[in-house]
């Protein structure tokens, strides 16, 4: 869904005579909702529930992006911008919001020989609704507004329609193990057709928020480490893919979006025919290093000046980040991001790190205009800095302390030593 910033970044910069610095402040705005969103949404979700977090935020998206959708309805230009900045930081809170809560609820669903397999198929739908997006923007790309408004038009009306069918879901059986909702558990045993006789009476342990940083401090510090090295590059090319490849001028718009789609698509093969079978059987740290330092030599292709006006060697280097990241960078990061905090701090302790991730990758953002003047390969040098600093500290922990990162085939309570009484 923050796709959408990136692909209507230019109609709107344009419409309201946006100047250099002015063209960052939708992705840092939509990143700074985002972060706030995750921060205190997070921890709404382990306090309340993950079921009712996860239909709110769907009605404060879907009404925030119809709303940005009329942007420049109005002569004034700074209320346009005003307007305009608005929602985008709903949109973003939005999906701050909807992001640590959906995700602890796949991963507390999820069975522990198959966590990677559906973590993968959420990766792989991002991508699918990120195309589809992009399908449209290569059908109106030389319409201006009437893109923006109807790529905000329809993610509300799909908001509106995922908060219909949220409404059915269940409640995650180990939040509610966690608050003895009994009633609640047996009815989510019924629909999910499993047994929970021998489950319902276990009690989990109740941490308090600040056990986040005391009790699980070095895997917080593992989870904010490597959602830094894959947010910064991914949030640049999902905020300003068209943006920055517009600015060399070496084919249209359309084409831009194009190659955006290639990027993307490039994602799903790997990530459904590799990550989807390999990770729970083989484990996703070789998975992880294999993207890793595909990810690193997609991005140093960037650092040659000669290199980015050949648009062979762009696609290459594209294909090369696509391919990548679908091996598993994105979704091992989540994973462990996850995997090692209790129930009653999952929400919590992916609430913070995300909201660091995209208070970070806000702050770039803002700037990554100005540094795209300067010269594309500075993202390059940046970018696959990142990358070959995961893949270096990833091997070090797969070697020194495998505990951090192999947790395939792992319950969540061993891999969050949540004890259970």
């Amino acid at each position: 869904m923050l796709a959408g910033t990136g692909i209507t970044l230019l109609a709107i910069g344009t419409l309201l005579n946006f100047t250099t610095l002015e063209d960052g402040l939708p992705a840092l705005i939509t990143l700074m909702g985002a972060a706030f969103g995750a921060l205190g949404f997070g921890r709404l979700g382990d306090k309340f529930g993950r079921k009712f977090i996860y239909q709110v935020d769907m009605i404060i998206y879907g009404v925030s992006a119809i709303l940005l959708a009329i942007t420049g309805i109005f002569p004034s230009r700074i209320f346009n911008i005003v307007w305009a900045m608005v929602f985008y930081a709903l949109v973003g809170m939005a999906v701050g919001a909807d992001v640590p809560t959906s995700w602890s609820l796949i991963t507390e669903f999820s069975p522990k020989n198959y966590r990677g397999r559906l973590m993968s198929i959420t990766t792989i739908m991002w991508y699918v609704g990120v195309l589809v997006e992009l399908g449209i923007a290569i059908a109106l790309y030389n319409t201006g507004m009437v893109l923006f408004r109807v790529i905000w038009i329809m993610l509300g009306l799909l908001a509106f329609v995922s908060w219909l069918l949220r409404r059915n879901l269940t409640e995650s059986p180990r939040y509610d193990m966690m608050r003895g909702n009994k009633t609640d558990l047996q009815k989510s045993a019924k629909l999910l057709h499993i047994d929970i006789k021998d489950e319902e009476n276990k009690k989990f342990t109740i941490d308090k928020y600040k056990e986040l940083f005391k009790k699980y401090g070095w895997f917080m510090l593992l989870a904010w480490f490597l959602y830094l090295m894959w947010g910064i590059p991914a949030s640049t090319y999902g905020e300003f893919f068209p943006y920055i490849f517009s600015s060399l001028h070496l084919v249209s718009l359309r084409d831009t979006y194009a190659f955006e789609a290639i990027y993307f698509g490039s994602a799903i093969v790997p990530g459904l025919l590799i990550f989807y079978y390999l990770s729970d059987r083989v484990g996703r740290v070789p998975l992880y290093l294999a993207s890793a330092a595909m990810a690193a030599v997609s991005f140093f292709l960037l650092v040659y000046p000669p290199f980015l006006k050949n648009v062979y060697v762009l696609l290459a280097s594209f294909l090369l980040f696509g391919i990548g990241q679908g091996l598993g960078i994105w979704t091992t990061t989540r994973l462990l991001s996850l995997e090692h905090f209790p129930t009653s701090l999952r929400n919590s302790g992916q609430g913070f790190v995300w909201f660091t991730m995209r208070f970070e990758a806000g702050i770039f953002g803002l700037f990554t205009p100005m540094i795209v003047v300067f010269g594309i390969e500075y993202i390059g040098y940046i970018a696959g800095t990142f990358f070959v600093l995961a893949f270096i500290v990833v091997t070090l922990l797969y070697i020194f302390k495998p505990e951090y990162v192999r947790t395939e085939r792992k319950s969540l309570e061993e891999t969050s030593r949540d004890v259970v009484k």
